[in-house]
């Protein structure tokens, strides 16, 4: 039995938040400086409700988001994880784990409840971790009648459930619900950190389809760690195929970021940095350069899978048979398109791959009538006035690619709520001074020249642009559209892949800092230094006074 780890959940601590403290800064041998880590925040329960009339949802919800429907919103009920798996870049971000309690997340439920929405997917890292609150939020919907739809698309650690918390949360309204393997193997469970009880792990997973067959349940695994043997990847596609029920199967490529410890495992088993740096940008579907397996192997192994498990004849009909209480056809077909992107098109189109004749299956059967009926104008709100030396910031959200150069086999299309949590809070902080917009690439400009158009109309004082990884190449793209149209604006980056890698995105653009982990605190003083210097971004000689950012360093400041 492998170990288990006893999480240590950190709960809010308001006493300590505001504690001024020396803030330590060196310099790297690129002339990179970095200053203290900023304490992340304690208290979640503090920071304001999300203004969601800071964007037009009306735009994102013509598109399909990771919860595999429209119209769906997104709430993150806490921000960190207590487990320190070797492939993730979470614990860069944000290392320790806080959550708003359950009365908190459910107020903002209930305030979604009150303009229309039905559908709910959680965004958390682990949602589950605390099984007392975690029950206590699906009872307060229970008990309240909210009639709500909600999905983890991730977020729910297999191991930490039980039959009471998994009872709790379907009689709560979960529709949906992806559980993380990764691997099967115990010795690549230890490597990895993840010390998941696969065995606990499997029970659960066995309860909630015999249980619950109507819940669209979902496994994630992942193929082509170091050091991994043929003999541990045909262990984990076994332990899918012996789960009878699933729903659908995520059987993904190992992903290295910069900075984790996989990084370091992988260049000692001979992966190169260069093919790590390419691999990060390389779509889903291919073949990573650091994968160390024969493509003949990996691709019989999938094939294995898909033939063996996914179209079986008998558990596909009655799978299908289930998923038309949940999900309309449309919605269906997104989700087999996650296998079979370039063959799905209809439901006739899935049923001809596994030999599935139409009549087998009652597709009379519909999802119960609980759609979303989004009162969008409510939403919106009246239009707020600015004063007209507000500083106006424009927050870029850069992790969509332009339609001419999208090369995914599916468009997933979410609402940038990192960026909504960042000007909800700056606007508390700084009412009418400062005046925020929120675009993303993609949905709001899908070229630099459409990029350049929003620029000349807001004319922002301050640039804030949010990436990750697998974008980080746009991102360089979109800070040259920007220097192109403006060579003196400031700009700040943040996000998942600046966090990890803060000094190859600030040697590698022209660019004023880089905000490291959480962004609240960060860029609340960083305004304020501004609107202290008439709107002038903080020279080098203030920038290593603040907590939590890169920047470039120059001698003669």
């Amino acid at each position: 039995m492998l170990q288990q780890i006893s999480p240590q959940i950190i709960f809010h601590n308001p006493s300590t938040q505001h504690i001024k403290q020396h803030v330590k800064h060196k310099v790297t041998a690129n002339g990179i400086c970095f200053t203290d880590q900023r304490e992340q925040i304690e208290d979640l329960d503090t920071l304001p409700l999300i203004d969601r009339s800071l964007i037009d949802y009306k735009k994102y919800h013509q598109f399909i988001g990771q919860s595999g429907i429209r119209n769906c919103m997104t709430i993150q009920g806490g921000r960190g994880c207590p487990y320190r798996c070797f492939y993730c870049d979470v614990q860069k971000l944000t290392p320790n784990l806080y959550r708003r309690t359950s009365e908190n997340i459910y107020a903002e439920v209930e305030h979604l409840a009150s303009l229309g929405v039905r559908d709910i997917e959680f965004v958390d890292d682990i949602f589950n971790i605390n099984k007392k609150e975690f029950i206590n939020f699906f009872k307060m919907v229970k008990d309240n009648r909210l009639n709500m739809n909600f999905y983890f698309q991730s977020g729910l650690r297999g191991d930490a459930l039980d039959a009471s918390a998994a009872d709790a949360m379907v009689e709560g309204g979960v529709k949906s619900v992806n559980i993380s393997l990764e691997s099967a193997s115990p010795r690549l469970q230890k490597m990895m950190k993840k010390f998941l009880n696969i065995d606990k792990f499997l029970k659960n997973l066995q309860y909630i389809a015999t249980q619950y067959p109507h819940v669209v349940l979902g496994l994630n695994a992942m193929h082509g760690f170091p050091t991994e043997t043929e003999e541990e990847a045909r262990s984990t596609v076994d332990f899918i195929k012996d789960i009878k029920w699933l729903h659908f199967i995520g059987f993904h490529n190992v992903r290295i970021f910069p900075g984790s410890l996989l990084e370091k495992v992988a260049l000692e088993n001979g992966v190169t940095p260069e093919q790590i740096n390419e691999s990060l940008t390389i779509p889903y579907h291919l073949m990573p350069t650091t994968m160390h397996f024969d493509p003949a192997f990996s691709m019989k192994l999938r094939l294995d899978l898909v033939r063996n498990y996914v179209l079986n004849k008998d558990r596909l009909k009655y799978i299908i048979q289930k998923q038309l209480s949940t999900f309309n056809e449309e919605e269906l077909i997104f989700k087999y398109q996650s296998y079979f992107p370039s063959q799905i098109n209809t439901m006739d189109d899935i049923l001809r791959l596994a030999k599935i004749d139409r009549s087998e299956i009652d597709f009379s059967v519909q999802p119960s009538p609980n759609p979303s009926r989004i009162d969008y104008e409510t939403m919106q709100g009246a239009p707020v006035e600015k004063k007209p030396d507000a500083l106006n910031v424009l927050f870029i959200d850069a992790t969509q690619f332009y339609s001419k150069d999208d090369n995914a086999e599916l468009k997933i299309v979410e609402a940038p709520l990192g960026m909504l949590a960042l000007q909800s809070y700056i606007d508390r902080d700084f009412g009418d001074k400062v005046n925020g917009k929120i675009i993303k690439s993609y949905v709001d400009f899908d070229s630099d020249e459409g990029l350049k158009t929003l620029l000349a109309d807001f004319k922002p004082d301050l640039i804030c642009v949010r990436t990750m990884s697998y974008y980080k190449n746009f991102f360089v793209s979109v800070v040259k559209a920007v220097r192109e149209f403006d060579s003196a604006v400031p700009i700040i980056a943040g996000g998942p892949h600046p966090t990890i890698a803060a000094e190859d995105v600030l040697l590698n653009n022209n660019i004023q800092a880089v905000c490291v982990g959480e962004g609240e605190l960060t860029l609340s003083e960083l305004i304020k230094r501004m609107l202290e210097r008439d709107k002038q971004f903080p020279p080098p000689s203030e920038l290593k006074d603040v907590k939590g950012i890169a920047f470039p360093w120059h001698q003669n400041h």
